[in-house]
């Protein structure tokens, strides 16, 4: 399969995301990060807490290396067909995260069922997916008439679903898990660190749980569930 096809480095997290690692449960002891690009945020949760185990799956050779010399285990592997069973029967995970991965799967609702296979019961899965119905979506459809394809953001050329708030949470419904949380990281437009985002990350941030400031202004969501 053609990279640009898979979670390769254009849909990689490379830093750490706090937004994703304080959703983790401190008594979460072995965790398992679904697109663990170069194992930075896995990294970061080992040292939060001793004697924790985190271990990776990435589909780019060379985050794979450089994720092993941080991580417990990284397989590499492509989600669209990796063997659940070969890899992990016998094994249970306190938490999992699926962090902008699951947007560049042919069948995200299906690998996310067969992995919470593999989270114990009460397990925590921390999802983070794009925003289609974000503001900058319906300027480029609706107001220029075009769905473009880029190198990165709501428009990557590598995403092959996409998700609205609605779909997010049925995409946990679908696996059986009970959703704790949905929070937005607020942006007005698509391209970060503008001056207009960081008015949002600063005073907009109140209202995130407003309906039309999350389902518009909403870059990102970040989904919380647990396995009954």
């Amino acid at each position: 399969m053609n990279p640009k096809n898979s979670f390769g480095k254009r849909g990689a997290y490379t830093s750490v995301r706090p937004d994703i690692s304080s959703r983790v449960p401190q008594n979460a002891i072995r965790i398992l990060d679904v697109g663990c690009s170069n194992g930075t945020l896995g990294a970061e949760l080992r040292s939060l807490v001793p004697g924790r185990i985190v271990e990776g799956i990435e589909y780019d050779t060379a985050f794979c290396q450089e994720a092993s010399n941080k991580l417990d285990r990284v397989i590499q592997g492509d989600l669209n067909h990796f063997d659940w069973n070969a890899q992990f029967t016998g094994q249970v995970f306190d938490c999992m995260i699926f962090a902008d991965v699951l947007e560049h799967l042919v069948d995200p609702w299906c690998v996310l069922s067969k992995a919470t296979e593999f989270l114990m019961p009460g397990g925590t899965v921390i999802v983070s997916v794009p925003n289609i119905r974000h503001i900058s979506s319906l300027n480029s459809i609706f107001l220029r008439g075009t769905f473009p394809r880029i190198g990165r953001g709501l428009f990557d050329e590598t995403h092959l679903r996409w998700f609205t708030s609605k779909d997010a949470r049925h995409l946990l419904e679908v696996s059986e898990l009970q959703l704790v949380s949905l929070s937005a990281n607020l942006r007005i437009n698509d391209v970060p660190e503008t001056p207009l985002n960081r008015f949002a990350q600063r005073h907009l941030v109140r209202f995130e749980k407003w309906y039309l400031v999350k389902e518009f202004l909403g870059y990102q969501f970040v989904l919380v569930g647990v396995k009954n």
